[in-house]
């Protein structure tokens, strides 16, 4: 039986509080997921529904669409954590079914944030259903060393909550979608 696998490439220092040249951070994680690149794409993609399944995400936005597509193409989260509350805006990049990076234009918050989501089909050997193997590959750099040292602490933490969240998500609207087709 194939197992989920889930890789981690973390790059931090120790505690770096007083560093103002504190380096990017770099994270890689990556999981087989049993839904269809479609829907997890779509999951990825529908920023504004962020706030009601993403972890710390307590609002999000669209402030930007692409002609050709009408997918995505500037969108903004608050995040809040504990006494912690921070909005930005990120630059996004959406290959329907492929990709979707975001890079934030924000600058108060960042000195970077790079954010891509990859998505590759893979058929499922049991079933013959189409799974995803997902890749988010996140690299950042915080101006506040505080931010980057607390975010290194937890960064796997984080980063697992997240993935869980897209994938409880994705797999909520296929139970969904099953249910709907077999009402009709």
């Amino acid at each position: 039986m194939l197992k989920d696998r889930i890789y981690y490439l973390p790059r931090r220092t120790f505690l770096s509080f007083g560093s103002r040249t504190s380096s990017e951070r770099s994270f890689r994680v990556a999981k087989k997921v049993n839904v269809p690149p479609s829907l997890i794409f779509q999951v990825v993609a529908d920023v504004l529904k962020y706030q009601e399944f993403v972890p710390f995400v307590t609002h999000s936005f669209i402030s930007k669409r692409s002609e050709e597509t009408t997918l995505p193409s500037e969108a903004g989260f608050r995040v809040g954590w504990n006494q912690y509350d921070e909005k930005f805006t990120c630059n996004l990049s959406c290959i329907k079914n492929k990709q979707v990076i975001a890079e934030s234009v924000t600058v108060l918050l960042f000195n970077n944030l790079y954010n891509e989501w990859n998505f590759k089909e893979v058929k499922n050997r049991f079933t013959n259903e189409l799974d995803t193997y997902v890749e988010l590959v996140l690299k950042y750099r915080f101006k506040n060393p505080l931010y980057n040292t607390m975010c290194s602490l937890f960064q796997k933490q984080v980063s697992e909550t997240m993935i869980e969240a897209f994938e409880s998500r994705a797999m909520q609207l296929k139970i969904n979608e099953k249910l709907k087709d077999r009402i009709n």
